[in-house]
């Protein structure tokens, strides 16, 4: 009998995560494990339906139901969690705008809030910046306005259309207005009639830095961006785009830097302005449209509630896109938010800058949304004065004060948020550049394109206006979600509804053209004519489309790409790749993007344009994601390194160990001889640092020139004998490796989460990171850690994760990057002087190689490789295929560049033919005479043919050539066996170690021909020619055969025929033949060969004939004593095809009797008639 033990639990499986470990960010748990009380921000699962706000009509009545409906559902839905902050005594702020609580509390309260089941989240309090400007410069003035003015077309929009963006109220949340300032002072709000001001539903200043109750800016920024806005002194200061609209703002940045309590207490100002006290909120007095110049290098949707607040309650939401460019996946929150209206920067010559960020956004989505001018734009300052900077943030003003020019021209579309985008994407000006995915027309540089004011105003409805209104469906069914666009004196959008019906209830008078469209059908046109004050009708019936399936693989650098984010833009489909990479996808057949988000952090989102007109397959190729020094990563797996010498720290918990590397380290452009390494996870060549306070990359503050495999709060396990830092080298040169292990240290003071891992710089300059001991633990996974490699100017970075559990146990991520020095050079041929592409250029010292680089086209080369600060001699050596080797000695230091040009030895060997093209019969066979010279270096040469065809050989087949020697080759072409009309081909390759050269290339043709007749005229016997080919005697024509036909003779001299090495063929002719007849011929292609030579002494004029072949004329009054004169062999050459089976050679006299030396006529299937 069998028995079984009942199965045992596990006990080293990992405990599950509490409530409070899923809820909180990384960054919480990292400050809570240092810190009694943190300030904490609580999001609750629900959000408030305002369904009553998008169906309000007019701005008031929106903000109005958005401000009830929120504040009602925020008391409500905030009621537990608030009081738990009560009974624990802890400080607390609740914001309706976006259903969340600030709270100052310890561990204990945060761990019972986050077990409700009502909580979403718990986030740490952190900062969001303003940009820095960058400084800039003062720009030419187009006709007496400012550049970026002039090149969004906003004074046509003032001079032709006589709107200056009166009755709009503009909005920032900034650093603050100078309120006072000559470009802004008229324009405030709170100015009034009598000359003095009212604060109150004006100025909002929850960051409490100004003093009194008049708005203020410590910073400059906020003036600035208000001047862009609606500036003008009435002078000569004409620098915004709607000077006629008046402004209020929100001081929602202490100074650089804004907190998120501010930003969401300016955010639900917006909404509802309130008075000097905060009470009093009045919805009737919200702006209609807020700039905002500040946001994150991240997305991080914290703030999306509030923006879409905003848009509920008729609020244009205007942001910079973010100044992390050029690289791809850059753009920043809140600018990045799909319900945000972001704005890129472009310069005085329409070129994007360099520093607007790219795209794409969250979920994929397009961004920027557009691009305006944000280079040397010059703006109100505080002080009363003016300057020009540049950024985003100089460019999203120019896009939100034209919103303000459009609701100021037409009433019909304000509060219409979705509506006023259309058009601002649409009358954009499109600009090709699809570098980070897109199209020419919508792409992640520029958005939908560049801003034009005056093409945004002149779409909207203006003037006398009518309505449209409808009915779509398809079949018995109505269509819900059809796009209706109108296309005439305007242009505009609208959606259907659940029941199929559409509405336009303002639209210009005139004629335009509709077309309906839904995603898997077929788009629908009409035309249709707007009357004033008059309702027009249109219904239409949508067909379904056929659809396919467009399938494929995604894939990196590294290899297939699973769990990639897989979206066809504009359209509801999108699926994740599989775990081979693969993805799937049914779409009715057109034109799409398909934009690819990969899971890996080593690479870059793309997307891809397919035409799908039936079921095709289309892999997807994501490029790696690079800082601006070229610096790339990728993610794998492997064994975990180990150091042997255990480094004395300085401290336990803040500690660092110098010491010297066994070889030099290139690392963005500079060497290093040494390195720090810190308790805190980082591996510093340059600056060391001993903070605990991880920041996100680049960042100018130290430590910089450092490796950060696990930059966090570390700190070596008290009483542990194990824990510590560790280093080894391993390998052997010019494979060597340094290896530093952080073995067992601790995160934070929790003793039990003990992790450790290892930085790797390889001899060749490369990085890499390797984790061991990873839990299940967002903490250890890096939800408070910085990972990546930086610059010693801490300006260039490549960052993999900052506070995102990003690594896991057994991961590992290599790193491509290092130079220091530059060596550069021309590498020539010997032979020629010419370049040498392709050659190989190592630079060394000892036998260990430190860099290699290789020549492009023109012979250059340049090699970055690591050199120290001390002056020190290197080896170069230059190598190239099929070249003898070269070196050189240079003395040389980090940062240097010399030159060292080389010239390579070899041979060049050379074939007497270019070609070989034969006429071979069946089962017969040819020789022929290659000549093989060398006037280079001696090198080995050989003779084959490339597919090692059996029908030719060459004696000798290889040998070596000296210099100056030549060798003779015997081809012999042999075509026993083959068919009749066959062609033959193949490639004769002569190899040698000639540099130029290595392979000649002697193409081969052997024709067999399906039929051939050579005739030696006037003449019994039979010859051979020098190449052998065999000639019998001509005969008189019998039907069924071939010969002559007509009274002939024949003749012919002992005399040497000059002009030919065959005497045998033109020594003898046959005069007055009519014609020669060739029976039974396949039909085909021939080439007809005539050999001429008069063999006495003939004059000219005196034997003229025309020779004609199958009935056409190919040479006419041929006259060879006129043409050759006598005893002068002439050869003539005719291609005619045969479609009767009979070939007809005619000699057609014109004065004497025809003359012919010989007859050839061959099948010809390479030739064509």
């Amino acid at each position: 009998m069998i028995s079984a033990s009942p199965a045992q639990a596990r006990t080293d499986d990992p405990a599950p995560r509490s409530a409070y470990q899923a809820k909180s960010e990384g960054t919480l748990l990292k400050q809570f494990a240092g810190q009694e009380k943190v300030t904490f921000w609580v999001s609750l699962e629900e959000e408030a339906d305002v369904a009553s706000a998008r169906a309000a009509k007019g701005k008031t009545a929106k903000a109005r139901a958005v401000y009830e409906t929120k504040t009602a559902f925020a008391k409500k839905s905030q009621a537990g969690v608030i009081g738990l902050a009560k009974d624990a005594g802890a400080a607390y702020t609740s914001f309706w705008i976006a259903n969340t609580v600030r709270i100052t509390g310890d561990k204990a309260l945060a761990e019972k809030i986050a077990a409700r089941s009502d909580v979403a989240a718990i986030e740490a309090d952190d900062p969001v910046t303003i940009p820095d400007p960058l400084p800039g410069t003062s720009e030419p003035e187009v006709d007496a306005v400012e550049w970026n003015l002039d090149r969004i077309n906003a004074p046509k929009v003032w001079n032709d259309l006589g709107v200056r963006g009166d009755g709009i109220v503009v909005a920032n949340i900034d650093s603050g207005v100078q309120f006072d300032h000559p470009a802004v002072a008229a324009k405030y709000r709170g100015l009034k009639a009598d000359g003095t001001y009212d604060h109150a539903y004006n100025w909002f200043d929850p960051t409490k830095v100004c003093t009194g109750t008049a708005p203020c800016d410590n910073n400059g920024h906020g003036t600035h961006t208000m001047g862009t806005m609606v500036g003008d002194d009435g002078g000569g200061n004409q620098v915004g785009v709607a000077p006629g609209a008046r402004w209020i703002a929100a001081k929602g940045c202490g100074t650089s830097s804004c907190a998120r309590e501010t930003l969401l207490a300016s955010g639900q100002w917006m909404v509802a302005p309130t008075d000097a006290s905060g009470a009093n909120p009045r919805p009737d007095l919200a702006p209609d449209v807020v700039n905002n110049s500040w946001g994150a290098n991240v997305i991080d949707t914290w703030y999306k509630a509030t923006v879409q607040s905003w848009r509920d309650a008729g609020i244009f939401p205007a942001f910079s896109n973010g100044n992390a460019g050029p690289g791809c996946n850059t753009s920043g929150s809140p600018g990045a938010y799909s319900n945000s209206y972001s704005s890129g920067a472009f310069d005085i010559n329409n070129a994007i800058a360099s520093f607007s960020s790219r795209g794409t956004g969250e979920a994929g989505t397009l961004k920027p949304n557009l691009s305006a001018p944000g280079v040397n734009i010059r703006s109100s300052w505080m002080g009363g004065g003016y300057n020009a900077i540049s950024g985003t943030s100089m460019a999203s003003p120019h896009t939100a004060a034209t919103v303000a020019l459009m609701w100021s021209a037409s009433p019909a579309i304000r509060s219409d948020v979705a509506a006023t985008e259309t058009l601002l994407d649409q009358t954009a000006i499109d600009t090709d550049n699809t570098t980070c995915g897109g199209t020419a027309a919508r792409n992640n540089v520029w958005g939908e394109g560049r801003l034009d004011a005056y093409a945004a105003v002149s779409a909207t409805p203006r003037g006398p206006l009518g309505a449209l209104g409808g009915k779509v469906g398809s079949g018995d069914a109505v269509v819900a979600d059809a796009l209706v666009t109108l296309d005439g004196p305007m242009k505009a959008t609208v959606t259907t509804g659940t029941d199929g019906s559409y509405a336009l209830p303002k639209v210009m008078v005139g004629d335009y053209r509709i077309t309906v469209s839904k995603f898997g059908f077929h788009t629908a046109e009409s035309t249709v004519t707007i009357l004033e004050n008059e309702t027009a009708a249109k219904d239409f019936t949508l067909e379904q489309a056929p659809s396919a399936t467009l399938s494929g693989a995604v894939r990196t650098e590294a290899g297939i790409e699973a769990g990639a984010d897989v979206v066809v833009q504009g359209t509801p489909v999108k699926t994740v790749s599989a775990a081979d990479g693969t993805y799937t996808v049914t779409l009715p057949v057109g034109t799409y993007n398909v934009a690819v988000t990969p899971v890996s952090r080593c690479a870059t989102a793309t997307s891809v344009s397919v035409d799908l007109t039936a079921s095709a397959s289309r892999d997807i190729e994501l490029a790696s994601r690079a800082d601006t020094f070229g610096t790339t990563c990728r993610v794998g797996t492997g064994a975990f390194p180990t150091g042997d010498t255990e480094l004395a720290m300085s401290s336990a918990t803040s500690g660092t160990a110098r010491f010297d590397l066994p070889f030099p380290v290139g690392l963005y452009g500079k060497t290093y001889r040494a390195a720090t390494a810190t308790t805190e996870g980082v591996l510093a060549l340059g600056s060391a640092s001993t903070s605990s306070s991880n920041a996100s990359l680049p960042t100018t503050g130290t430590p910089n020139g450092a490796l950060y495999p696990f930059w966090d709060n570390l700190q070596l396990t008290n009483g542990s004998d194990t824990s510590g830092v560790y280093w080894a080298v391993r390998g052997t040169a010019p494979h060597r490796s340094v290896v530093v292990e952080w073995r067992d240290v601790q995160i934070g003071s929790v003793t039990s989460r003990q992790i450790s891992f290892a930085a790797v710089i390889g001899e060749d300059g490369t990085v890499s990171y390797h984790y061991k001991d990873i839990g299940d633990d967002l903490v250890e996974n890096g939800s408070g850690a910085t990972v990546g490699i930086e610059s010693d100017t801490g300006t260039d970075a490549l960052l993999f994760s900052h506070n995102q559990a990003a690594v896991t146990d057994g991961m590992t991520i290599s790193f491509s990057t290092g130079r220091s020095a530059v060596l550069t050079g021309t590498v020539t041929d010997e032979n020629d002087g010419g370049p040498v592409a392709g050659a190989t250029v190592k630079v060394g010292r000892g036998g260990t190689a430190f860099a290699t680089g290789t020549t492009g086209a023109d012979g250059s080369y340049l090699v970055q490789f690591p050199a120290d600060a001390t002056e020190a001699g290197y080896d170069i050596t230059v190598a190239a295929d099929h070249y003898a080797g070269a070196g050189a000695e240079r003395t040389l230091k980090a940062k240097d560049i010399a030159v060292a040009d080389a010239v390579l030895r070899t041979g060049r060997v050379t074939a007497s033919a270019a070609d070989y093209a034969l006429v071979v019969p069946a089962d017969q066979d040819r020789t022929r005479t290659l000549t093989v010279g060398n006037t280079g270096t001696t090198t080995p040469y050989s003779v084959e043919e490339q597919g090692d065809a059996a029908w030719v050989t060459a004696t000798p087949a290889s040998g070596e050539l000296a210099e100056g020697a030549e060798q003779q080759v015997r081809l012999t072409f042999d075509t026993t066996g083959v068919t009749p009309g066959t062609v033959l081909t193949g490639t004769l390759l002569v190899a040698s170690e000639s540099g130029r050269a290595p392979v000649v290339e002697i193409p081969l043709k052997i024709v067999v021909p399906a039929y051939q007749a050579a005739l030696d005229t006037g003449t019994n016997g039979s010859v051979t020619d020098l190449l052998g080919d065999s000639w019998g005697p001509d005969r008189e024509y019998a039907a069924g055969s071939y010969g002559y036909i007509g009274t002939t003779s024949r003749t012919g001299t002992t005399r040497t025929i000059s002009g030919t090495s065959e005497q045998a063929l033109y020594r003898t002719a046959r005069s007055g033949a009519l014609e020669y007849r060739f029976d039974n011929v396949p039909n085909g292609v021939y080439r007809v060969e005539l050999g001429f030579a008069e063999v006495s002494g003939t004059k000219p004029g005196a034997r003229v004939f025309d020779v004609l072949a199958e009935g056409k004329e190919y040479v006419s009054n041929l006259d060879i004593a006129l043409e050759k004169g006598t005893y002068t062999a002439l050869d003539k050459t005719i291609t005619v095809e045969v479609t009767d089976g009979q070939l007809n050679v005619r000699l057609s006299a014109i004065h004497g009797k025809s003359l012919v030396n010989s007859v050839r006529v061959s099948q010809r299937p390479d030739l064509t008639g």
